[in-house]
């Protein structure tokens, strides 16, 4: 998982210092899409998940974590999540990892796609999948 595409991020991506959360969203946002799936179009991944979801990108609710691994002392990943809200309890959320375990910068990728209803969540495979759930369940 080694920066690949520096044509695609802003310089001080490549940095040695630790970004700040405002930073790894920043960089998310602006990740082209058709380096995380290459059958999908080359714009902005926030301008294609507004599009998807049927929003404004003002709509987006974004976050950084520990892609998910709960906290528990283990060395993780972060991921910046884009939260989409969809039908009533239902939301829509794509994690994109931003740092290895060590927390080394590398290219952005897909860590993990699901749609939550109430406590329940449904895990995706591909973007493909969850963005045809999110197409039919948006606003």
């Amino acid at each position: 998982m080694k920066l690949t595409r520096l044509g695609l991020l802003p310089l001080w991506f490549c940095s040695t210092r630790p970004a700040a959360g405002q930073e790894w969203i920043a960089v998310v946002k602006q990740v082209v899409t058709a380096s995380l799936d290459s059958t999908l179009p080359a714009i902005p991944f926030e301008s294609w998940l507004a599009d998807v979801a049927g929003i404004p990108v003002s709509a987006i609710n974004w976050e950084i974590n520990d892609c998910g691994e709960g906290g528990d002392g283990r060395e993780a990943p972060t991921c910046v999540e884009a939260i989409l809200r969809l039908n009533g309890d239902t939301t829509a959320h794509a994690s994109i990892f931003v740092t290895d375990i060590k927390g080394m910068h590398v290219t952005p990728g897909i860590w993990d796609l699901s749609v939550g209803a109430g406590n329940h969540f449904t895990g995706f495979k591909t973007l493909h999948e969850w963005t045809a759930f999110v197409r039919a369940h948006h606003r």
